[in-house]
């Protein structure tokens, strides 16, 4: 058990790796997926957005420290992503246009 939870602390390269790939796949179902009612948690959305982010970043950052700031641009990224694609499907994208009927 301890190993395990030093692997995860301190892991190397390609375990890392594999934690990353999880962490994504995770991020993208929980984020993307429609809910069948809305969840009430303590806390902020963006506490919570920050929260998974660190978690998605962490194991690729303490694997290889020279790779920082490309993984962390790579979770912003995909934040945004995620961001621009749920606005774009919902219909309540800042991004887009209102049309105005004269």
């Amino acid at each position: 058990m301890f190993t395990l939870i030093q692997k995860i602390i301190f892991p190397n390269y390609k375990f890392a790796l594999i934690l990353t790939f999880i962490f994504t796949l995770l991020i993208l179902v929980g984020t993307l997926s429609p809910l069948p009612q809305k969840i009430d948690a303590p806390g902020s959305d963006k506490w919570h957005h920050f929260i998974a982010f660190a978690i998605l970043t962490y194991p690729m950052v303490a694997a290889n420290k020279r790779l920082g700031f490309a993984i962390v641009l790579f979770g912003l990224c995909l934040g945004a992503g995620i961001g621009i694609l749920l606005g774009y499907f919902s219909g309540k994208s800042a991004y887009r246009k209102k049309s105005v009927i004269i």
